[in-house]
């Protein structure tokens, strides 16, 4: 294959591989977000156009082409708004990369960047702490007081399990199951589903330092959480739990701004959900994890993280600098010698 020919697919190679990863040091998920972005795009060609990657080129990239793109993926595809809007995006970002590569390919980025958004809904932003987040609100309890070791233990369980707030509150000292120096948590979920969870190694001495403080003499049926009213143990409302979330979020957010103002026990579940779609956790894993009953419920945690990918675009459009040597002048890549076969390409792109 002749270097004009592959030309094209070593621009999307660095821009990916050298110019996201490396030079830009975006994370792995964000890398991940522009390659499945692009995949897609390429994916399109070749089922709706016929095109094989082999085949494609800049040629492919021309105003028309991606239009049609965008509203297929809105109209026959049903895509949000945002997904839409970050697909477009992650495209002009590509051909913005390549125009300052190669002046010949500006009038190319030019054309597609006039493509204005797409309007309409958008859908709701998923509420989730990230990991300092986590750090600051497990640390809020007032730890010398019997109910502030009980909640800081709460939250670290209804973390670390992903369980909805009634199944935490229905949980029951049975529920925990060993298994040598592991640990299970069985969860009763929606619809009488019951799901098993591996409770973390360095969870553990954390779940044995409550239990030895709160259930001493328990029996398997007494409720893991609970509230004592006429020195009796009962079984913990959701609004309880609320209730001390709610007063931990406001004493958090006084302090800083950047915390947000509602804290719910989903929060939670949405931020542990978030964290394992992050470290590339399988959507599959974690809907199982989480007890969905359907992938279109996870799929929200892939959504969701198209924010990151957002600032990431933004910062690509303002900054797409090329990759330089200290003489001021355009790295080259080293040529490749490949076979014009498309799962070549698709190893060479680090896509499929």
């Amino acid at each position: 294959m002749k270097r004009s020919e592959l030309y094209f697919y070593e621009m999307l190679r660095d821009f990916l591989h050298k110019y996201l990863a490396i030079q830009r040091k975006f994370s792995p998920a964000t890398v991940k977000n522009y390659t499945v972005s692009l995949d897609q795009f390429r994916q399109y060609l070749r089922e709706q156009k016929g095109i094989p990657f082999d085949k494609v080129g800049f040629d492919c990239f021309t105003k028309e082409m991606i239009y049609d793109y965008c509203i297929w993926l809105r109209d026959s595809q049903t895509k949000t708004i945002n997904t839409v809007n970050l697909r477009l995006s992650a495209i002009k970002a590509f051909l913005r990369y390549c125009s300052d590569e190669d002046v010949t390919l500006s009038e190319l980025y030019l054309k597609v960047k006039s493509i204005h958004r797409f309007k309409g809904k958008i859908d709701p932003k998923l509420e989730y702490l990230n990991q300092k987040q986590l750090e600051t609100v497990f640390a809020v309890p007032d730890t010398t007081t019997r109910n502030g070791r009980r909640n800081q233990y709460f939250m670290i369980h209804a973390y670390e399990t992903g369980g909805r707030v009634e199944e935490l509150v229905s949980m029951t000292l049975g529920d925990i199951i060993r298994n040598g120096t592991s640990i299970q948590i069985r969860l009763h979920g929606k619809g009488d589903k019951t799901r098993y969870n591996p409770l973390p190694k360095e969870v553990i001495p954390h779940l044995d330092a409550y239990l030895a403080e709160f259930h001493p003499y328990g029996k398997n049926s007494d409720y893991l959480f609970y509230t004592i009213h006429n020195g009796r143990h009962t079984k913990m409302t959701p609004r309880a739990v609320n209730s001390f979330l709610a007063g931990y979020a406001r004493t958090l957010h006084s302090m800083d701004g950047s915390f947000p103002e509602n804290l719910h026990c989903h929060v939670f579940r949405h931020s542990i959900g978030m964290a394992m779609y992050k470290a590339g956790i399988p959507i599959s894993y974690i809907k199982d994890f989480l007890g969905h009953s359907s992938l279109d419920s996870t799929a929200i945690y892939a959504h969701a993280d198209n924010d990151a990918m957002a600032d990431a675009l933004r910062s690509v459009d303002q900054e797409a600098l090329p990759q330089k040597d200290e003489a001021g002048n355009t790295v080259s890549t080293p040529e490749k010698k490949w076979k014009g076969k498309e799962e070549y390409l698709l190893h060479f792109c680090g896509l499929g």
